[in-house]
């Protein structure tokens, strides 16, 4: 074990404090300040629709993607399972699926109708999306994500979601990737080992999770074939049963630097685990599977009680809590994502442009899609934790968000910060559940120490805003007038003209295109291509393929598809 030093971080001093906010902005804030100074406390309320004085002002969702396939093909996962796992059918590695795509959609409807009972949406597409603002990192199922759930916010409109060309690292996401933030590994990883030790005693602390697994891959009667084998990295593929990840020993150690020549490590990698992440990498499908509507026999081979699902979770959040929430790791890694959140509220309550905030000074809805990881790190940031029904403390659900409130008393004008954790439950993510207000998600509003009291979790924005400031390290926050904000993409629909085809089954009629234009509609129409009238097939845009019974009455009917 490498020795202990403390690593207390100091705090800011006033001079970098001032600088989050702006020295511009001095003489607007100090208002809005004195404001918030003389106002008592203020009831926390749920995220269910209710009138309690205030009035909303501004929302940010900070979230994660929602179900996706497993993150490794099953020619790798069968290496370490006596049984082949079941595939993903039709979608790529790593991809939403088409339950992923309508799950975020519902979560999206549901805001829909909350964002307009609080007055912030009205109704209008073309209105509404001039107050929203939409971000994914770069990778198919966060863009997707944030495309779905846009659809679903305000229906009818094309959602456009900023995003940086493929391969480009986004630094509010991934600030070492990107170059705009350098870490200690050393020091990360004196400050991991001063709370977990070397890693070895975690196997002991997690036996029950880790045996859970086991007989999950390897049940009564099945072995690895090479028991206390460890697969390497750049080992060849082995056979299907070859290894149990759960005996690969636990070490907390300095990650091996990248050798592409670029940077040495991205977020998230800089403590190496050992056998942790070849469990987690493992048990991945799980949540998925039992997300994506997988028959009970497929959920982990048919061994899993939902219980038991939700305690082999903690495996997962293990991994997160070493590598993006512990104090030094959580201020390197999402200091910037911090800083574009407080900088985002500050541009609203100015109403003047600021570098390094979300959207301009007309976006009033910020909906910001990246996996667990970044949502992780910017909860530990602000040592925030929550625990919704039926899931592990501080797991991080397909489609779970940290959700912002800025919001300002009727009274009185004092601003104010609301914190929640929301996400579907795993049941309302596999039956693809309707969500209302009356049947909301899941939803915790968080306690922010420092800010939030045991009878209010409200948190002033003067509090919130001095949090945020001595939690935030700008030497980790690419510098604001040097930062180039995304442009909108659409990386994942394809653009040229494509066939359809079409295969009739008995009395079914089955229309399909390419799976590369998936986001593109199915129109129809019966009266003729030369006066008809072409309608789009509601909800083909989340599908490559539909399914229709022959209409005998229809003398004809006309497909084609139409770009979004």
């Amino acid at each position: 074990m490498n020795p202990i030093t403390p690593n207390t971080e100091p705090k800011p001093s006033t001079q970098r404090r001032k600088a989050v906010a702006g020295s511009s902005l001095k003489s607007v804030l100090t208002g809005l300040l004195l404001a918030v100074a003389i106002e008592g406390p203020v009831l926390a309320q749920t995220i269910k629709a209710v009138d309690d004085g205030t009035v909303l002002k501004e929302i940010i969702f900070f979230g994660r993607h929602s179900i996706r396939t497993a993150t490794s093909g099953t020619n790798s996962l069968d290496q370490c399972s006596a049984n082949p796992f079941p595939d993903f059918v039709g979608v790529t590695v790593g991809y939403l699926t088409t339950n992923g795509q309508q799950a975020a959609g519902l979560l999206g409807s549901y805001f829909h109708e909350y964002l307009l009972h609080e007055g912030l949406l009205t109704g209008d597409a073309s209105s509404d999306l001039a107050r929203s603002y939409f971000r994914a990192n770069t990778i198919e199922r966060s863009y997707m994500t944030a495309a779905k759930f846009g659809a679903g916010l305000i229906p009818h409109a094309n959602i456009p979601v900023h995003t940086y060309p493929s391969g480009n690292p986004d630094p509010v996401f991934d600030p070492l990737l990107a170059t705009n933030a350098i870490v200690d590994p050393v020091r990360a990883l004196a400050e991991v080992q001063g709370v977990f030790g070397s890693g070895t005693n975690l196997s002991s602390a997690y036996s029950g999770e880790l045996s859970l697994i086991s007989k999950l891959l390897y049940p009564p009667g099945t072995q690895p074939r090479y028991p206390g084998i460890s697969p390497t990295n750049n080992a060849p593929p082995a056979p299907p049963g070859s290894f149990d990840p759960t005996t690969v020993p636990i070490t907390l150690t300095i990650s091996a630097p990248l050798t592409n020549g670029g940077p040495p490590y991205y977020t998230g990698n800089v403590i190496a685990m050992g056998g942790l992440a070849s469990v987690v990498t493992a048990a991945d499908p799980f949540v998925m599977q039992y997300a994506d509507g997988f028959t009970n026999n497929d959920v982990g081979w048919g061994q899993l009680t939902l219980d038991a699902l939700s305690q082999q979770t903690r495996i997962n959040t293990l991994q997160i809590e070493i590598a993006m929430r512990q104090p030094y790791l959580a201020r390197v890694q999402s200091s910037s994502a911090a800083s574009h959140i407080l900088r985002t509220m500050i541009q609203t309550l100015s109403g003047e442009p600021l570098a390094g905030a979300f959207g301009d000074t007309n976006t009033q809805i910020h909906v910001i899609v990246s996996s667990d990881f970044y949502l992780a790190g910017l909860a530990g940031l602000l040592d925030a934790h929550w625990l919704l029904p039926g899931y592990q403390p501080d797991f991080c659900p397909p489609g779970g968000t940290l959700v912002f409130e800025l919001r300002q008393v009727r009274a009185t004008g004092q601003y104010l910060v609301r914190v929640f954790y929301t996400a579907q439950t795993f049941d309302q993510l596999r039956n693809l559940t309707r969500l209302t207000l009356a049947e909301p998600p899941a939803t915790m509003q968080l306690l922010i120490p420092g800010g939030s009291s045991t009878t209010n979790l409200d948190v002033n924005f003067i509090t919130f805003s001095n949090l945020m400031n001595a939690a935030i390290g700008l030497e980790y926050v690419q510098p604001f007038d040097q930062e180039t904000p995304p442009g909108v993409l659409d990386p994942y629909t394809a653009d040229n003209p494509t066939n359809i085809t079409a295969s009739v089954s008995g009395k079914t009629l089955t229309i399909a295109w390419p799976a590369d234009h998936l986001g593109w509609i199915l129109q129809a129409q019966t009266n003729g291509l030369s006066t008809g009238q072409w309608f789009d097939l509601p909800g083909s845009s989340d599908l490559n393929s539909v399914a229709h019974p022959i209409a005998p009455a229809n003398a004809a009917v006309f497909y084609r598809l139409r770009q979004p």
